[in-house]
């Protein structure tokens, strides 16, 4: 259940704020922050400012995981995931020696 209030601080801060952070401020998980903002039309394109964990990101895809889990995971959206993917240099091991 969603107050009014609540409702209003995810208005005022959805799309300049972290999801993860507007999450611990609400004491709700960051699924249901995105689901409450899809569900008023919000829209946001912050997921590309936000600093993603890179070196998590590679030991989850090394070990089979979906992008969606790792988003799960980790706080982000999928979409953070990928983007964080294609546009960050990801350096692969090399361990033939």
């Amino acid at each position: 259940m969603w107050s009014y209030s609540q409702t209003k601080l995810l208005r005022d801060n959805y799309g300049k704020v972290p999801v993860s952070a507007i999450g611990v401020l609400m004491n709700k998980s960051p699924n249901a922050i995105r689901q409450k903002a899809n569900k008023i039309g919000l829209k946001s394109a912050l997921y590309h400012k936000v600093k993603i964990p890179l070196n998590t990101i590679i030991n989850f895809r090394a070990r089979g995981f979906s992008a969606r889990k790792i988003g799960r995971l980790i706080g982000y959206a999928h979409t953070s995931v990928l983007y964080a993917e294609k546009h960050h240099h990801i350096k692969k091991r090399d361990n033939t020696q």
